[in-house]
């Protein structure tokens, strides 16, 4: 899955959550995938899924999100790092969120090149979906 699954994560552990997806590209490029609103809070969610550490973004992604926000708004880059054990690596299940200002330097470094926003592991069932919403809305 291109998104790691993310959007029905969050449609799941965040019920009380109005989410949209948006499938833009004959339209416009750029536009995240998924749009939120919650308690008078509203934003978009870029979607990523990786099993190392580099994130394909598109540049037309990266200026979107940060003209957005230049205007007030709230964007996310939202990757899932999912991989299995293997003879190099340890196996995770991650979730790592940065606000728009961040994006341009995940796209050219991967995520180890800026610190998240926020960082959780263990996958959806033991991420902390309580300061993901606080995260989103605050």
């Amino acid at each position: 899955m291109k998104d790691g699954g993310l959007a029905v994560h969050f449609k799941a552990y965040m019920p009380h959550f109005f989410f949209q997806r948006v499938e833009s590209a004959s339209v416009a490029s750029g536009i995240p995938d998924l749009h939120y609103c919650a308690s008078g809070a509203a934003g978009w969610l870029e979607l990523k899924a990786t099993s190392g550490w580099a994130v394909e973004i598109a540049p037309a992604q990266v200026a979107w999100a940060e003209a957005y926000a230049r205007h007030g708004g709230r964007v996310f880059l939202t990757v899932r790092r999912y991989c299995t054990t293997g003879p190099r690596r340890i196996a995770a299940d991650e979730l790592w969120l940065y606000r728009a200002p961040l994006v341009r330097t995940v796209m050219v470094g991967g995520l180890k090149a800026e610190i998240p926003t926020l960082y959780l592991t263990g996958g959806p069932s033991r991420w902390n979906w309580l300061l993901i919403e606080q995260l989103l809305c605050g």
